[in-house]
């Protein structure tokens, strides 16, 4: 059966008072602390949090004076050349879908597990120029339906008003 968080308490502190490094004058205030501890890291446990407290800043003191654990900081992820996945730290020049899967996540929900904007690609920022570049000179909105029938509409409205022009001279 496993231990319960009381007697994993009693036992670090009878550990502590063995290895003399804990009189046990002060062993009562030292056992409240540590089951006190044991208890919030359950309860962030079964609550799913991984780093710090929610809503903590990094590097922020914790109710007993801890320094709670740094939250990652996605833009020192994003390089010139790679962007470091913060869940493995293997590095790519986009995080794909597929990678995304083997952590259980998608982009949507990658994003906002480290708190980075929805319109913040999830690539290299050479690789992001890269396309962009090609995008600006492909031009795809020009191929669009809407774009075209558009074109077609301004072009029509200028004919006719220099076709009404004309006829007014």
């Amino acid at each position: 059966m496993a231990q319960t968080i009381l007697e994993m308490a009693k036992d670090l502190v009878m550990a502590q008072i063995q290895a003399g490094t804990l009189s046990s004058e002060d062993m009562y205030r030292e056992l409240q602390k540590v089951y006190a501890c044991l208890m919030e890291l359950k309860a962030k446990e079964e609550a799913g949090v991984a780093f710090g407290a929610p809503g903590a800043a990094p590097g922020a003191l914790a109710a007993d004076g801890r320094k709670t654990a740094e939250v990652p900081d996605w833009r020192r992820s994003i390089k010139k050349h790679t962007i470091e996945c913060l869940e493995c730290g293997a590095q790519f020049k986009q995080l794909s879908v597929r990678h995304l899967k083997e952590h259980g996540l998608d982009p949507r929900s990658y994003r906002a597990k480290y708190g980075m904007p929805r319109t913040q690609p999830l690539s290299a920022k050479e690789t992001t120029a890269t396309r962009k570049r090609i995008v600006q000179k492909s031009r795809p909105w020009e191929k669009a339906p809407t774009y075209l029938k558009a074109q077609a509409q301004k072009s029509e409205e200028a004919a006719a008003a220099k076709a009404g022009t004309g006829k007014k001279k």
